[in-house]
């Protein structure tokens, strides 16, 4: 790895940067001049099977592995915890472990989250589960977003195994792990290391170190990008930190080529992977869509797998089978509509990471005389992925976000680098309270006491992200319905709009966008990830007569990639 300015700590798992393999294609021995020499090819998953999200699969060719995504089920985590029942950090992976929400893969965690002995006992009896397995050594983890179903475990990884993503993926999570609670499932980026204290682990004052990181982009950092990567501004007192420079992947691990290609999801720096394996290459898609303002970012990922002559394409299902719904276009031309005619401050209810829609509502309160406004956690993203994307809106007074200045006792680091930097673009409550019809606040269900202090008294309430899908999630919109009718507003959006106006578009793409992409992309066989059943029967019915093997996929069981 290179010395670069602020690597204070040589990782020592560096991905090898050797000379390139060749394309194979079918056959026991591949051609000539290839690199590689045919081996067994696997691929196993524990996540992302039967289920939407919880992606963590394990592609192997003979002893070579990496993982690809390694992903929090929000299925399984529902199944044992809620609110106020949450696994305990200071046993380090045991309750992860023992209600099943991290596969019982020894060896693969972090060391110091496994020193207890309740942890070393669950190993001792986990042998005869299934999915158990003591030799997996992943070279890598290819992450395909920051969405927590794709990248929530990764925290537990060993931080000795590197990660590679796309640079808009990575400042992303350096974001969202500086402005959340220091706990071990936010240790994505930086790792406080744990010591055991009595029958508990402690994390050890003052100590840390960065996970090692690889670019797949192929960009290389501007100096203030360089800085804010090797800042871990979630905690004070790091002087002593071991940092590392992220990198610029060579596209090669180990002899074995690997691919990223940028793709459109509904947050930036989605991207999918192509792995030359000694048996041919195999893809894995992440999440994608093609009705999406950047749509032909997919379709273009697609036809360069067609030119690899993919073996095995491992390809999300999520809307599998569901046709056409509204895209980003529709959603943004309602939104204009629904702001231009407002009266009253309009809340805009989406996903903070939802960079694209953010860009509509700042858009429509634009063309309505309006600003937008954003809480600090929102300008910290913003700030982030503007090293990424320069043309990313920062918070401004003119005409940028404004930013919505928090009543709190204490500011953590985070918060004051964006309220120094951007501090023309702050603004008070009272302020907006003056004249709400001047203002769109990005704000969600748990914003809600920010109401409260702009002594909100009517106006539009746009909920602008998907419908609740569990217990929990129906009860939040109970209790939504609850605050938009003290705050004398009107709901737009979800199931109590009838006005059939569009203020979502989902980040997944539709059965018949799906059977699209496959069928440009041509690959050998197609193995089903992300989904539940009435997407696999989908792809049962549509995929054969496209003359593309459907590979069924179960937990924890390796399939075998034949030539």
């Amino acid at each position: 790895m290179s010395s670069t300015a602020g690597n204070r700590g040589p990782c020592k798992t560096p991905l090898c940067s050797a000379k390139p393999a060749h394309s194979s294609r079918h056959g026991a021995i591949p051609p000539k001049g290839s690199g590689l020499t045919a081996m067994s090819v696997r691929v196993t998953g524990w996540g992302g099977i039967d289920e939407i999200g919880g992606n963590k699969f394990l592609l192997e060719d003979g002893d070579w592995q990496v993982f690809l995504d390694f992903g929090k089920s929000f299925t399984a985590y529902g199944s044992y915890f809620e609110e106020f029942l949450t696994p305990r950090s200071t046993v380090g992976t045991f309750d992860y472990l023992r209600t099943g929400l991290l596969p019982p893969l020894e060896g693969i965690f972090r060391p110091d989250l496994e020193r207890l002995p309740e942890v070393r006992s669950f190993w001792n009896l986990a042998k005869n589960q299934p999915g158990y397995r003591a030799d997996v050594r992943p070279r890598a983890l290819l992450l395909s977003h920051a969405h927590q179903d794709h990248h929530g475990y990764s925290s537990f990884l060993d931080h000795m195994t590197p990660i590679v993503s796309s640079t808009a993926t990575a400042l992303i999570m350096k974001s969202l792990q500086d402005s959340s609670n220091p706990t071990v499932e936010n240790e994505t980026v930086f790792v406080r290391p744990r010591s055991t204290s009595g029958p508990l682990l402690r994390s050890k004052p003052n100590l840390g170190t960065q996970r090692a990181w690889y670019l797949s982009d192929g960009d290389t950092w501007t100096v203030e990008g360089e800085r804010f990567w090797n800042q871990p501004l979630s905690h004070k007192n790091t002087a002593d930190w071991i940092l590392r420079a992220a990198e610029p992947f060579s596209g090669n691990i180990d002899g074995h080529r690997v691919r990223a290609f940028p793709v459109d999801h509904s947050i930036p720096g989605g991207c999918g992977f192509a792995v030359e394996t000694s048996v041919g290459w195999v893809a894995y898609s992440g999440d994608i869509r093609l009705h999406g303002h950047l749509g032909q970012l997919t379709e273009r990922f697609a036809e360069e797998l067609r030119t690899l002559e993919v073996e095995l394409l491992i390809c999300e299902g999520t809307q599998a089978p569901y046709s056409h719904g509204p895209g980003e276009q529709d959603v943004r031309l309602d939104v204009h509509k629904t702001i231009a005619n407002a009266s009253g401050i309009v809340v805009g209810d989406f996903s903070p990471r939802n960079f694209e829609r953010l860009d509509t509502f700042r858009d429509a309160a634009c063309s309505s005389g309006r600003r937008l406004v954003v809480l600090e956690k929102d300008a910290f993203l913003l700030h982030a992925l503007s090293m990424a994307d320069p043309t990313t809106p920062l918070p401004n007074a003119a005409d940028g976000p404004l930013i919505y200045r928090e009543r709190r006792e204490n500011q953590r680091a985070w918060s004051q680098l964006i309220t120094e930097k951007y501090a023309a673009a702050l603004i008070e409550p009272t302020e907006i309270a003056k004249s709400p019809n001047e203002y769109v606040l990005a704000a969600s269900f748990y914003d809600s006491l920010r109401l409260l202090d702009i002594n909100v008294q009517g106006g539009e309430w746009v909920y602008s992200t998907s419908e609740p899908y569990n217990e929990e999630q129906l009860l939040n919109m109970d209790r939504l319905r609850s605050w938009v009718k003290l705050l004398n507003m009107r709901l737009r959006g979800g199931a109590d709009d009838d006005s059939g106006a569009h203020f979502h578009a989902s980040g997944h793409a539709s059965g018949p966008d799906l059977l699209r992409f496959i069928e440009i992309a041509g690959p050998r066989r197609l193995m089903p990830v992300h989904l539940e059943r009435p997407g696999l029967d989908f792809y049962r019915e549509h995929v054969p007569p496209l003359g593309i093997e459907l590979v069924d996929p179960t937990w924890g069981h390796p399939i075998e990639i034949l030539p």
